[in-house]
């Protein structure tokens, strides 16, 4: 017998309305906890961040070696584990988190403006000058080097191939006259044109039967004498052929002009080809001036320009010449020109390397000048520090001209009457950079590990 419940025939029952209404209430009930749950996560998350944010606003320890480690907290360095020392208040941080590349004043990258009270001022030897606006450059030196002209030398070489039999001059720095012999050299062409020219001359000396000498055999031996000349030897070396008769089996290789041998080649026994230079002269009667002038001075100095050579030799006088040439070229190492002096060598004491200083006479300039002291160059820029107030410093950074006289002058960047920094400015500057690099702060938050609390060991400290 099939009971009512199980029977499929029996109609199913529906939910009643106040089954209904409560199922509803329930479900809202739901999505309002849920709905709770959600914000108070966003809250929390939200205000988890601010704290973290407000920690590192208020960074009070920082590694004195490397300044973006910093810390709410005393702790260790975890670079070098140094002791974190606390920030002092003139160089908290007041610039946002993850701060980006300081620039200081008037575009001077990586420094800051400084306050220095006049105890620390007096402590370090601080001191300042004022801009001043003169009248100054009619002296410029630059460093300058002696050098032997190009135009005073002279190469030895033979004329045709042959070998050294003797050598008159063997080492460099003797000095030597012009047709001076300086080595013999045995040519088998050489010896041959002699022959010739024996012959011929011989010819042209018998009588014929009209009792006079042929044209065309005195044409030949002519062209004979000529052949011996360009093969290097000399009037007074034909005129010795001709009166002994023989030809000379060595002949003597001769300096082309006085002078001080500066390089010899010629060794007894070797062979001699035409390509090959013997002895290398030079005359020093007259030597040159090279100095180095910058570009920023080029303008003033030119061809003809009155200049002394001062040798950096005590009791030395100085010497007396004129700009002879500027080089139109420029070293892109130095930023520099060449500048050529010529200077008589009276009595020959001067000599081709011994350096000195050359001191141009120049027109008068008018501008603003500084000692130059006071001029930080780094490569790139060039910058002063400006005592704005009286214990604060703000780096300023400016275009340079000539220096005149130990000062530097300044196109722009400055005005006279403003007081720039002469003495302590280096650890000036290392305050400056200290103090912009803690501002900046760490460019990244993995860029810079986390500092470690006090007595902490870190993974590199762990290391036995």
């Amino acid at each position: 017998m099939t009971s009512p419940e199980t029977n499929p025939d029996t109609p199913t029952r529906a939910p009643s309305r106040r089954a209904l209404r409560t199922m509803a209430v329930v479900r809202w009930v739901l999505l309002a906890l849920v709905t709770l749950l959600a914000v108070t996560s966003v809250v929390t998350v939200l205000r988890s961040s601010e704290e973290q944010h407000a920690d590192h606003a208020v960074d009070r320890y920082y590694c004195p070696m490397h300044p973006e480690v910093r810390s709410s907290e005393p702790g260790e360095c975890p670079i070098c584990h140094m002791d974190l020392v606390p920030i002092p208040e003139a160089r908290q941080s007041t610039a946002p988190a993850g701060g980006a590349h300081v620039h200081g004043s008037e575009g001077v990258p990586s420094v800051s403006a400084v306050s220095l009270s006049a105890q620390k001022q007096e402590a370090v030897g601080l001191r300042t000058s004022p801009v001043e606006s003169a009248t100054l450059g009619d002296r410029l030196r630059v460093p300058g080097v002696l050098s032997a002209p190009e135009t005073g030398r002279s190469e030895v070489r033979v004329r045709a191939p042959g070998f050294v039999e003797r050598v008159a001059v063997r080492q460099s720095g003797v000095k030597v006259s012009a047709g001076q012999p300086l080595a013999f050299i045995y040519s088998p062409d050489i010896y041959r044109a002699q022959e010739e020219f024996l012959a011929l001359s011989r010819w042209n000396a018998a009588p014929t039967l009209e009792g006079q000498s042929s044209t065309a055999t005195a044409d030949m031996a002519s062209a004979a004498r000529r052949g011996l000349e360009l093969l290097g030897l000399s009037q007074a070396d034909i005129a010795e052929l001709v009166r002994t008769g023989e030809p000379m089996r060595a002949i003597p290789v001769r300096a082309p002009a006085g002078g001080f041998v500066m390089r010899t080649s010629a060794v007894l026994g070797s062979r001699a080809d035409p390509e090959m230079v013997l002895y290398e002269i030079a005359d020093l009667s007259s030597l040159w001036v090279i100095a180095s002038v910058h570009e920023r001075d080029l303008a003033a100095v030119q061809v003809g320009t009155t200049a002394r050579f001062l040798m950096n030799r005590p009791g030395a006088e100085p010497l007396v010449g004129k700009v002879d040439l500027v080089e139109p070229l420029l070293e892109e190492s130095t930023r520099s020109a060449r500048v050529r002096l010529v200077l008589k060598n009276e009595g020959l004491l001067l000599r081709p390397g011994q350096y000195g200083e050359v001191e141009f006479e120049l027109p008068a300039t008018p501008g603003l000048f500084v000692p130059g002291d006071a001029v930080i160059r780094t490569g790139q820029y060039d910058y002063v520090y400006v005592q704005t107030e009286p214990d604060r410093f703000e780096p300023r950074r400016v275009t340079t001209g000539s220096s005149r006289d130990g000062r530097v002058q300044v196109l722009s960047g400055v005005a006279a009457g403003e007081r720039v920094v002469t003495r302590g400015s280096f650890m000036l500057d290392s305050e400056s950079r200290l103090k912009a690099s803690l501002e900046a702060g760490p460019s990244s938050p993995e860029a810079v590990p986390a500092a470690q609390p006090a007595g902490g060991t870190g993974a590199a400290g762990g290391v036995q």
